[in-house]
């Protein structure tokens, strides 16, 4: 039988997980707008998208367990979208490059 303690962390732990879902799609979002905006032409400053990621994945580790599969998924998904923009990013001229 759980206390009422252990029920009010639980609903805690799962608004939790469930703001980190929605930070997921944010950033899902965002990385949309900028594989659009790249395919544009336009350039992108990345800067901090690291940083937020880690954000990202450090609180989907305080998540409860029950959230993990659909926390992995978004995630991943993050990834696959990151890849694509490394990809289509233009390489910068290397020294030997330069004239």
């Amino acid at each position: 039988m759980s206390t009422q303690s252990e029920d009010i962390l639980g609903a805690e732990a799962g608004r939790h997980g469930m703001a980190v879902l929605a930070a997921i799609k944010a950033m899902a979002e965002s990385l949309t707008q900028a594989e659009a905006s790249l395919a544009e032409g336009y350039a992108l400053d990345l800067a901090g998208l690291d940083g937020e990621i880690a954000r990202l994945c450090a609180a989907a580790q305080q998540a409860p367990p029950s959230m993990g599969p659909a926390l992995r998924r978004g995630l991943e998904g993050l990834l696959a979208q990151i890849e694509r923009l490394q990809v289509a990013l233009p390489r910068p001229a290397s020294q030997a490059d330069r004239p």
